[in-house]
């Protein structure tokens, strides 16, 4: 029983549990099934076993389910790092986001049903699980002691890197939005060419209707994203390559986003294939988590030079 409940296993699960999560919620927008249950919440139709059951109730009450289930074991997981690994000084700042973030996204799930919310507010959800996501995996980093696997101790992240990790932050996120909104405002088929809207007339900006225009405009963006991450990386390896830990770390970095470009691209080319759409959704979701742990390690250098 101890081994089922340690603090390992819990951060595991509630990796694993949020990944889900994240990838329901992309699946609910993307099938277009926020109203299976109708305007019931947290019951669905106002029952606990709904009687007429159709897919989009199947997958929306899922999600439900999945969310619940999520918030129990990442309460059990904050009450374990608090009480095992509260020494670590991120420790704490973590706990408090991730139960912060856990009950907006909860309260954004309930508003979207019992409300007629517009979409730029039902964007924000996917942003809001995402930091939630990357709050839980840099426990669950803490409570692996990656610091000893790693020897992050001995990491060196030059400041002018730590800066190019700030931003992406804050830049990522808005590309984030932008992707949220593209599949609120049922934007993602709008253009039946990729990289430009039409292929027949690529540059007629002009003619844009506003889906086309939220469409190009997520494209615009998470194309300066992807050549931000690459330049990035080739930065790294031409005056950092003694830094095996930061190439390695932002190699995967750039892995990731190179899938997220491709993924985005096949979207296009299969029609909204929904299995390409949900991997669309994990690769920037394994994305930000990576970069958010190492800015935990690059906030950590920072500290250290202060001293």
């Amino acid at each position: 029983m101890k081994k089922l409940f340690h603090p390992k296993v819990t951060a595991i699960v509630s990796v694993i549990s949020m990944l889900f999560v994240l990838v329901g919620g992309a699946l609910v927008t993307k099938t277009d099934s926020g109203l299976g249950c109708g305007r019931s919440w947290p019951l669905c139709h106002g029952q606990i076993i709904p009687s007429n059951i159709n897919l989009e109730l199947i997958i929306e009450y899922s999600h439900r389910l999945v969310s619940g289930l999520a918030i129990i074991i990442i309460l059990l997981l904050s009450y374990q790092a608090w009480k095992h690994f509260r020494h670590v000084k991120e420790t704490k700042f973590l706990i408090i986001v991730t139960l912060i973030f856990i009950v907006i996204q909860s309260l954004l799930g309930a508003g979207a049903v019992l409300f007629d919310q517009s979409d730029l507010i039902k964007a924000l959800h996917f942003g809001i699980s995402l930091i939630s996501f990357a709050s839980v995996f840099l426990l669950a980093t803490i409570i692996f002691n990656l610091d000893e696997t790693f020897n992050t101790a001995a990491i060196n992240i030059p400041k002018s890197i730590r800066i190019h990790f700030y931003s992406l932050f804050v830049y990522t996120l808005v590309v984030v939005y932008t992707g949220a909104l593209v599949r609120h405002k049922q934007s993602s088929l709008v253009c039946g060419g990729w990289p430009f809207c039409s292929n027949d007339q690529p540059f007629n900006i002009g003619a844009y209707s506003l889906e086309q225009g939220i469409q190009m405009g997520h494209r615009v963006l998470a194309g300066i994203l992807f050549i931000w991450v690459v330049g990035l990386l080739i930065h790294i390896y031409k005056n950092h390559r003694h830094e095996k830990f930061l190439i390695n770390g932002w190699l995967i970095a750039t892995l990731l986003i190179f899938s997220q470009v491709v993924l985005g691209a096949l979207i296009i080319i299969t029609i909204l294939n929904p299995v390409i759409a949900l991997m669309h959704a994990i690769m920037i979701s394994l994305f930000f988590a990576l970069l958010c742990y190492l800015i935990m390690l690059a906030l950590r250098v920072a500290k250290k030079e202060e001293e």
